[in-house]
């Protein structure tokens, strides 16, 4: 039978003969936990895997830092705002008291007056953009 066998079997039929005792091979040997790769395909696919892994642990610490910073950043412009606020409260106060004084008309020592103007350009030459300030000449 098998010598019959030989002999019926074309070359195409050959051909699939020896696909399908390969094919049974690895399926049978995938079954019973055989690897073959030549290539060391899977060893590849596991570094790149693991670089994607490190790139995407960077990514989220970085993101991390990020959002920390902005919260940070926040709290410190709340802050800022909040004292701000505080001192134009404040400033308008005395302001609105000192201008509803008893000696509000009263005129000042002429030394007194001069220290007070010094003051104001002292603080006019520290900060020029603050309210009452004359602009900056330009020395152009």
């Amino acid at each position: 039978m098998i010598g019959r066998l030989f002999r019926t079997l074309t070359p195409l039929g050959w051909f699939a003969a020896t696909l399908a005792v390969a094919a049974l091979l690895l399926i049978l040997g995938r079954g019973l936990g055989l690897r073959w790769d030549p290539l060391n395909l899977q060893a590849r696919r596991l570094e790149a895997a693991e670089q994607g892994l490190g790139r995407a642990e960077a990514e989220a610490a970085a993101r991390s830092l990020e959002a920390a910073a902005r919260a940070g950043q926040v709290k410190s412009l709340d802050a800022f705002h909040r004292n701000a606020l505080a001192v134009t409260q404040a400033t308008v106060a005395a302001e609105t008291q000192a201008r509803n004084a008893d000696d509000a008309q009263t005129p000042l020592d002429p030394a007194r007056v001069e220290r007070l103007h010094e003051h104001d350009r002292e603080l006019c030459r520290l900060a020029p953009g603050l309210a009452g300030c004359a602009a900056p000449s330009d020395p152009a």
